[in-house]
């Protein structure tokens, strides 16, 4: 399920490729993963049905939120994923103990790239040794992730873009 508007979801061409380099990675098996400005829940419930242990979503739109919450019943997820009605910015500043594997970043398109940065910034003290799958457009001001993250695999699918970015050194 799908809000009529304000959600942009990842094409299927974009999540089959993605999902693909996260499989061919070993990413999946067991991972703990948040789906950050989650939207209808695509990419989180993707991870869940292909190994993800957990999910926790983050949306903060109360139509994104509803839509959500059925489709996480409807794929019967909910003793694996936690929706939390909150903006993301909120959520990736959080200082607890919790601690991913696996983030997806796909904010609004419209969203400015510092805002976008601010919120990889945070989220780098929840993923210690994870990796962000960041959706941006190809168009507009770039998406500069933190200095101590390296870009590990980048690819263009028409007008979007999607990087994974990661501490140290790529993983084999």
């Amino acid at each position: 399920m799908v809000p009529a508007i304000g959600v942009r979801p990842t094409k299927d061409r974009v999540k089959a490729a993605v999902f693909s380099a996260l499989d061919a990675r070993g990413l999946l098996d067991g991972a703990v993963v948040a789906d950050v400005y989650a939207g209808c829940g695509a990419l989180g419930l993707e991870a869940l049905s292909r190994g993800a242990a957990h999910a926790t979503f983050v949306e903060h739109d109360p139509a994104a939120l509803s839509a959500l919450r059925a489709n996480v019943t409807a794929l019967r997820y909910g003793d694996s994923a936690r929706v939390l009605a909150a903006p993301a910015e909120r959520f990736a500043a959080e200082r607890t103990a919790a601690t991913f594997d696996l983030a997806f970043v796909d904010p609004p398109y419209e969203m400015a790239s510092d805002q976008v940065t601010a919120v990889l910034s945070d989220l780098t003290a929840r993923l210690p040794d994870g990796i962000i799958v960041l959706e941006r457009p190809t168009r507009g001001e770039a998406v500069t992730p933190p200095d101590e993250w390296t870009v590990t695999w980048e690819r263009v699918f028409g007008d979007t873009l999607v990087k994974f970015v990661q501490p140290g050194a790529f993983l084999p």
